[in-house]
Parts: structure tokens; sequence; C-alpha cells
């Protein structure tokens, strides 16, 4: 994601988060919000910083639900550590295995899979279709290039893992679910 669209207004930021313009300029002064000033005098706010802020006031009712199918429980751990370091409102769940995982979508719809892309068994073109009419994005984890028929509404991530590019992804889907939810 380019510096240019990690940025947001002082307005763009205000209607996010449901309040007024002057409320984001006192978040800002307070040091609630990351911003820096443009050579006109207007606030640009972090996005980074925002989501934080979000999270804060967010705790009891995160933003996105992720549900990691079939992962390691290290690299699980990893995830819960790396989205509470970027203090994004993102819930993790953890499923053992495909069965798990649609007994955990009845309970709580996720906005994303995640899961690697070699599960055996799993007709992906498939999958990504299901999901997609249920409005949930799938995100594969692979050492491979994307597949052909998958590659526009999936989120590739490169193996060996890469946490900016996860960030990236993640920080792309909050901002749309914060977007519809406004």
């Amino acid at each position: 994601m380019s510096e240019q669209h990690q940025l947001l207004s002082t307005r763009q930021a205000a209607t996010l988060l449901g309040v007024s313009v002057r409320t984001i300029q006192l978040w800002v002064e307070q040091g609630l919000l990351r911003a820096w000033k443009t050579p006109g005098g207007h606030r640009r706010i972090v996005q980074e910083s925002l989501l934080g802020l979000l999270h804060k006031r967010q705790r009891l009712h995160p933003l996105t639900h992720v549900l990691c199918v079939n992962m390691d429980a290290d690299f699980f751990k990893l995830l819960e550590v790396l989205c509470q370091q970027w203090h994004f409102p993102v819930e993790l769940q953890q499923a053992r295995n495909a069965v798990d995982a649609l007994l955990m979508m009845g309970e709580k719809k996720p906005q994303l899979v995640l899961m690697t892309a070699d599960q055996q068994g799993i007709d992906m073109p498939l999958l990504q279709q299901e999901l997609t009419q249920h409005q949930m994005k799938l995100a594969l984890l692979s050492v491979e290039d994307p597949q052909p028929k998958l590659a526009i509404e999936v989120i590739w991530l490169r193996l060996p893992f890469e946490p900016l590019q996860f960030k990236t992804a993640l920080q792309q889907l909050l901002f749309a679910r914060l977007q519809q939810a406004n």
C-alpha cells in the first residue's frame, strides 16, 4: 500500500469513526491519533493509528473476524501477536480442520478465511465462489504463484510468511469493513 493510501483527511477519519471533525482534531492534539500537516495546514491521519484507536474503542466488538483453518499452533500464535501489536480490531479463531471451520462459520460468520493453498480434498475455486456469495474473503498462504482461476478475488500471501504483506491485506479489509459500516 502506498503512503498516499495510508493517510486520511480529518473529514474521512471523522466519517469512518462517526464523530465530528473537531473531535478528530482534538484526538490528534491529545496524541490519540498520529497525524501530520500538509504545507496548506490540513491534517492527514495515519490509517494505522485510526485502526489502533478503533481497536481501543471496540475491544468487546471486533470489526473483523478471521478464521484460520488448519494452521500450526505456533503460526496462529504469531498472527495473534501481530494483530495485537498492530492494534487491529480483529478476532482470530482457529479451526483444526475443514469440518471445525464449517461449524465455527455457523456460529460466527468470519469476514476472512485464512488457510494454506495446498489443502487436500478441497476444490479451491468452488470454495472461493461460495465464500464470495456469503460476503467472505479467502486468503491463501502459498509458496507458488496464484492460481489463475482464483487470482482476482483471493488474497494471496507468500510463504515464507511476510508479516507486512499480511498487515497490508488485513488493513485493506478492515478499512473496507469500516466503510461498509458507515
